[in-house]
């Protein structure tokens, strides 16, 4: 028997039902901060700067966390 369920709710419905925090207010402080440190052109908020974590010289990095993430997530799941 294969059941399937649809969901349609907003992030911020899903934030509510798992009790989630509030932290609309808190991500729009942090936001603005960074477009104030942008256009006054503090170190190390220049694009090239913010952007340079994606890079590839990163991407190793970052395959190798989300390998470990998807690891850990198949041996909880399995228990």
């Amino acid at each position: 028997m294969k059941v399937n369920f649809e969901i349609d709710a907003s992030p911020e419905e899903w934030r509510r039902f798992f009790g989630m925090p509030d932290v609309s207010s808190f991500h729009e402080e942090l936001i603005n901060q960074m477009k104030e440190k942008m256009a006054s052109g503090e170190a190390g908020y220049d694009p090239a700067s913010l952007m340079k974590q994606f890079m590839p010289e990163n991407m190793q990095q970052f395959a190798n966390l989300q390998q470990n993430f998807w690891e850990n997530m198949f041996k909880t799941n399995n228990k």
